[in-house]
């Protein structure tokens, strides 16, 4: 039975609206050309596939080509996570976002003590070269692209990872596709980062970040490497402004990093890509999209100085907003990531993801990634949004909403920059504030329903009313054991005296500076797992977090 209490009469309908974007940016009633003077066709928008870049990053955009339908898939042991990519690759996805565990993300085995109770619960569990083997069971380097949602330290051994598994398979690394996110801070707040530094040092997190950009601008041309996960960022709480501002800053930094340590920024930013949310504010988000790319173009040109066009070229995947999902009536979340996923393509982005309508209760089941595929083959095939290219170009309100965003983000750019760069705004809590602000805010009009969630503040009904769904059932303890056997097994298998030599290699190459991968991949044909690489770099610093730290 519905809430009448939540529930907006047809005649108060205008009065309670709010009449802003999300990020608070005013909406008048009506837009006409007076409200783009000045607006510089060339200038401003162009035509896709050319600088700056505004109607998208390709001229033919999905007339040529249909962005990649990516998939999140990852839980339990390798084996169940290939089985699943497996299924879904026979329902159409041809794109994956592997998730891995929360082991895993911090660099630590399945057997470690630390690890215990959360072995294949958030995502998949890889310790070893043989678990990347078998990730790619079904599927090739060369041919199906894989996401690693992962990070620095732990992406510079998965990275390794892929390339051994190439080698093994007979693919030269200049056709391994798919992306490796790289984004050393990842979330950039709050208990996560704490936690991530905590287990490695910022600056030895740093190090590897760009050592992996390094090793792929050099030898993995058809790889990309994924600068900013703002996907995470935005699920912190904060609005599209920041969540622009913050993810271009950030690349940016990188890229500075970057050119410092004497790479060309012609070369290195060649495969730079973006993974960025998408939520619920629909024409908002499709500004911010054609904002950033306008941006990027300029500051690649005129501050980078990159003289070849495609560094010029911001590309990006999106993922459905997460935070926009509710465990209130989830049938409502197919919805909301139907809508976002209409907005990513009208924004022009390369990849699509959508969140499960069961997210907010568990790892997507198959039948809730069935949904997710079928909602992007609809839009893709029955809609016609995919006919001509930036459909809604030229539009009085896109083009007005998009040069504010524009105006919006390069001030909060500005901001940043002012307190010395967003590495350093990490170091100091700067960031960590902003983001608190936006969180408790967006809080703050959720409950005194000044921003409307359908069937969380509005249209509620009672819990007896609810729809019952299938949820992933998680088996922990079962995959715990069967890992630590795994790897006990695996250790026993291996040449002691190779082992111990690469791991000395490790810590030589830490001290000397080299790239770590290629060292990493050594270590990895010994046998060497995840945990001990890590372990072994963070001897090299002397660093010993279960000492308590340095």
């Amino acid at each position: 039975m519905a809430d009448k209490a939540t529930a907006i009469p047809a005649w108060k309908a205008k009065e309670e609206q709010l009449f802003e974007t999300g990020a608070g940016l005013e909406i008048k009633e009506l837009y006409t050309p007076d409200d783009i003077q000045g607006f510089d066709y060339n200038r401003d928008l162009g035509v896709p596939g050319e600088y700056p870049f505004t109607r998208g990053p390709y001229p033919g955009m999905y007339r040529e080509r249909i962005w990649t339908r990516r998939f999140q898939v990852g839980f339990g042991t390798p084996q169940e996570t290939s089985e699943r990519i497996r299924y879904l690759a026979e329902t159409g996805a041809n794109g994956f976002v592997i998730t891995i565990d929360l082991p895993t993300s911090y660099g630590f085995d399945s057997d470690d003590p630390i690890s215990r109770g959360e072995v294949g619960v958030t995502g998949v569990a890889i310790s070893t070269l043989e678990d990347m083997e078998t990730l790619y069971e079904h599927t090739s380097p060369d041919s199906v692209s894989y996401a690693l949602s992962i990070r620095p330290p732990v992406s510079a051994v998965t990275l390794a990872m892929l390339c051994c598994v190439a080698e093994k398979r007979g693919v030269s690394l200049d056709r391994v596709v798919g992306t490796q996110q790289n984004d050393p801070f990842y979330q950039m707040s709050g208990g996560p980062l704490q936690t991530h530094t905590q287990f490695f040092p910022l600056d030895g997190i740093l190090r590897l970040t760009i050592d992996n950009i390094e090793h792929i601008s050099t030898r993995m041309p058809r790889l990309n490497w994924m600068v900013t996960n703002g996907y995470n960022l935005r699920e912190t709480g904060t609005d599209a402004i920041q969540d622009g501002a913050f993810s271009l800053a950030h690349a940016f930094d990188i890229f500075r990093m970057c050119s410092e340590r004497g790479l060309d920024v012609n070369v290195f930013a060649r495969r730079a890509s973006f993974f960025l949310s998408c939520s619920i504010d629909f024409f908002e988000e499709i500004a911010k999209y054609r904002a950033l790319r306008r941006l990027y173009a300029k500051t690649m040109r005129e501050r980078f100085a990159a003289t070849n066009p495609e560094c010029w070229r911001m590309r990006f995947s999106v993922q459905s907003g997460g935070n926009t999902l509710t465990t209130q009536q989830p049938q409502i979340n197919i919805i909301r990531a139907a809508m976002e996923c209409l907005a990513a393509v009208f924004g022009g982005a390369q990849s699509v993801h959508l969140s499960s309508y069961d997210e907010g209760l568990g790892l997507p089941t198959e039948e809730s990634s069935r949904i997710n595929l079928r909602t992007q083959q609809v839009i893709a095939y029955e809609t016609g949004v995919t006919k001509t290219v930036d459909p809604l170009g030229g539009s009085y309100y896109l083009e007005n909403l998009t040069n504010r965003m524009e105006v919006a983000i390069a001030d909060k750019m500005a901001e940043v920059e002012e307190h010395g760069g967003l590495a350093e705004c990490v170091r100091t809590g700067w960031l960590e504030r902003q983001i608190n602000e936006a969180r408790y805010k967006n809080q703050r009009d959720i409950d005194s329903n000044r921003r409307p969630l359908i069937g969380v503040n509005r249209y509620r009904i009672s819990p007896e009313d609810e729809i019952p769904i299938k949820i992933h059932k998680i088996k922990a303890s079962e995959w715990g054991e069967r890992r630590a056997d795994y790897l006990r097994r695996y250790r026993e298998g291996r040449d002691q005296t190779a082992w111990a030599d690469a791991m000395a290699r490790i810590d030589r190459a830490w001290k000397e500076g080299a790239n770590m991968v290629p060292v990493i991949m050594d270590a990895l044909r010994n046998k060497v797992t995840m945990g001990e690489c890590h372990e072994a770099m963070r001897q090299a610093q002397g660093f010993s977090f279960r000492k308590g730290g340095r």
